[in-house]
């Protein structure tokens, strides 16, 4: 059976270049948390530098990842141990950035700028900012994005929501790129991944897609002939800095408490999108390994097909979906879209949030909505002008974004956007109660 080369091909080139989960992040968190209590209460916090973070708290980070790294080692399917030489020494070395970066197995080139995204519209007059390739490593570079980034220096106080809803855009920014060991670079080689799991190798972007796509809800026999699909980790991320920022906050460090929790609701967020919870929307099991017989038998025009429609639906409506949301910012129309954002009256019937939170829930939710969501991208599809260049303003000329089938699946899969984060987000921030 060669049902693995299938999915690779088939299934996971819908990740191209330009291709994340809702776009920009940071819109998305801004809408979904401005409301919550915890953030808009929030004193300011001071900016500071990654070393001195960890100048400051060495010892307690040491003794934290040592804990997160046996726990990961029992706990994630899959998850590859961290080579013993990777782990933070008992003393503070030269390179205390890179030093904590590798023992977290990020890339060490990311640039980690002090900035905030504002949002849409947003008057930025007199505030100094940075270009794109000072925030992103290029291969990251957005062809639609059109962020803009606020410059901040060390010790300026800014509001814990922009430090949040901006770091919940950053895991895009190269943390994930060429980590293992068939990726160009030399950290692939240290950081014991192996070779890539899956993803289009045509772009470098597409590498981090093991550690943004988490497909834990597939048929038993798709895994049997695709174990590949098991290695995904964005659990594990998200752990990873829900620990973090639970550590940053109890000592001291709000502002890094702050943007390590909004690292890890990147990959929470992630998974809200079905295209990264589900490997192959919209084909069954027995299609798939039809699909693959013809092709064995030299017939693959289906499988040519199936591969360019899972690429331009994953695409495409990422490109509307955003395109849709700063079109209503900019213009302040009320929109449900908006109000899903928001929409708390859910938050309460989801289990409290906990390490298995991503898999359990989110992408399962996920997962149960990939077919209507793929069938709506289809339709919409099929309407004159659905694929329409980007405009100069980034916005499609002429579309007036009255899909109401589309529309629909999307309000469903923001308004869980916003509830899992806000989920998260209370559960970093909650303080236990100080001993008696």
């Amino acid at each position: 059976m060669k049902l693995p080369s299938l999915l690779l091909c088939l299934g996971l080139c819908s990740l191209s270049p330009g291709a994340g989960a809702w776009s920009n992040h940071s819109v998305g968190s801004y809408l979904a948390l401005r409301d919550l209590p915890a953030l808009r209460e929030a004193p300011e916090v001071a900016v500071e530098s990654l070393e001195q973070f960890v100048s400051e708290q060495y010892p307690g980070l040491v003794a934290l990842l040592d804990e997160q790294e046996n726990f990961a080692r029992k706990h994630f399917p899959d998850y590859p141990p961290r080579p013993d030489n990777l782990r933070l020494a008992p003393q503070p070395g030269a390179d205390l950035r890179r030093d904590l970066l590798m023992a977290l197995r990020v890339n060490p080139q990311i640039h980690l700028a002090q900035v905030i995204q504002p949002m849409p519209g947003e008057d930025l007059a007199g505030r100094p900012q940075l270009k794109a390739t000072e925030v992103m490593v290029e291969q990251t570079l957005s062809p639609w994005n059109r962020q803009r980034f606020i410059q901040l220096q060390s010790g300026q106080t800014v509001a814990p929501l922009a430090v949040l809803a901006t770091a919940a855009d950053e895991p895009d920014y190269g943390h994930d790129i060429n980590l293992f060991s068939d990726n160009p670079g030399a950290v692939g080689a240290l950081y014991g991944f192996g070779v890539q799991s899956f993803g289009d190798a045509r772009f470098q972007y597409s590498s981090q897609a093991p550690f943004h796509m988490g497909f834990f809800h597939e048929s038993a026999v798709v895994y049997v002939a695709a174990p590949f699909l098991l290695r995904n980790w964005p659990d594990w991320r998200a752990y990873q800095y829900f620990g973090l920022a639970r550590f940053a906050f109890a000592n001291g460090h709000p502002y890094w408490g702050y943007r390590f929790l909004g690292w890890g609701m990147h990959y929470l967020q992630d998974l809200t999108q079905p295209y990264h919870a589900t490997t192959l929307p919209g084909d069954d099991l027995i299609s798939m390994l039809l699909m693959e017989g013809k092709a064995l038998a030299g017939y693959d025009s289906d499988k040519r097909a199936a591969i360019e429609r899972v690429a331009t639906r994953h695409n495409e409506v990422e490109r509307y979906q955003f395109a849709w949301l700063r079109h209503l910012l900019l213009t302040g129309a009320d929109n449900p879209m908006l109000t899903a954002y928001a929409d708390a009256t859910q938050d309460a019937d989801y289990p409290a949030y906990s390490t298995d939170y991503l898999r359990q829930v989110v992408s399962a939710q996920a997962d149960a909505q990939a077919v209507a969501f793929d069938e709506a991208i289809g339709q919409w599809l099929t309407t004159p002008g659905a694929t329409q260049s980007f405009s100069a303003g980034n916005q499609l000329p002429a579309e007036r974004y009255d899909h109401a089938r589309l529309n629909e699946q999307l309000v469903q899969l923001l308004r869980h956007f916003g509830a899992h984060s806000r989920n998260y987000v209370r559960a970093g921030l909650d303080r236990p109660a100080p001993a008696q």
